[in-house]
């Protein structure tokens, strides 16, 4: 399967395949890719709070390929730390809204994927890497019980993204994600008079 087919099954059926060798992706196949993901893009918006983020088409193909090869790499367990620090490179441009965003189009796959990779080692350098994406990438991140090390500014000086990320705090419970007071602030707004409705135990400190 190639890279855009895999991100619409991904997006539209939950149910991805991949390649079983290690392949180069065309610049054809990359392109095909962004249009899919501007579309994903246009409909996604939809249901984001207030003005969402514009398309960052560079963040959101960065993150395509690094499911995809996350998915790889996954199957292909043989494969070792050389080849994940080669297929899971680091974003490395500018991080901006629209790049957490636009990422987040494929990263908010990622604690289901580190999900399905519980029966590996805790010590399999896969599982740290995706871990390490995981503390870098917060918005895309909530409910696996990983801090977050970068990046909360951003989420937090724009709305979307704000009331987003709360959103997905509430949902997933994740009261580590907290430990921010304009996060919990703005978790404790979204709550209101309803916290015994949408979070029984809500039960935090004062920051």
């Amino acid at each position: 399967m190639n890279l855009s087919a895999f991100i619409t099954h991904l997006v539209r059926e939950g149910q991805v395949t991949v390649a079983s060798n290690i392949h180069l992706f065309s610049p054809q196949e990359l392109q095909n890719t962004i249009v899919v993901l501007q579309e994903y893009y246009d409909n996604d918006i939809q249901d984001m709070p207030g003005t969402a983020p514009a398309f960052d088409s560079n963040a959101a193909l960065w993150a395509a390929r690094y499911i995809y090869r996350a998915v790889q790499l996954a199957m292909l367990r043989q494969l070792g730390e050389e080849e994940i620090t080669t297929l899971l490179l680091p974003y490395d441009q500018p991080v901006t809204a629209a790049t957490i965003y636009g990422a987040d189009l494929c990263l908010r796959y990622l604690p289901d994927l580190l999900s399905l990779s519980k029966g590996l080692s805790p010590e399999d350098p896969l599982v740290k890497h995706l871990q390490e994406t995981a503390k870098q990438w917060p918005f895309s991140s909530t409910g696996i019980n990983i801090p977050a090390t970068q990046g909360i500014d951003i989420i937090v000086s724009n709305p979307s993204l704000l009331q987003t990320y709360v959103d997905r705090i509430i949902a997933t419970r994740d009261t580590g994600r907290c430990n921010v007071q304009p996060v919990l602030a703005a978790v404790k707004a979204s709550l209101g008079n309803y916290a015994e409705v949408l979070w029984p135990d809500f039960k935090l400190p004062e920051l």
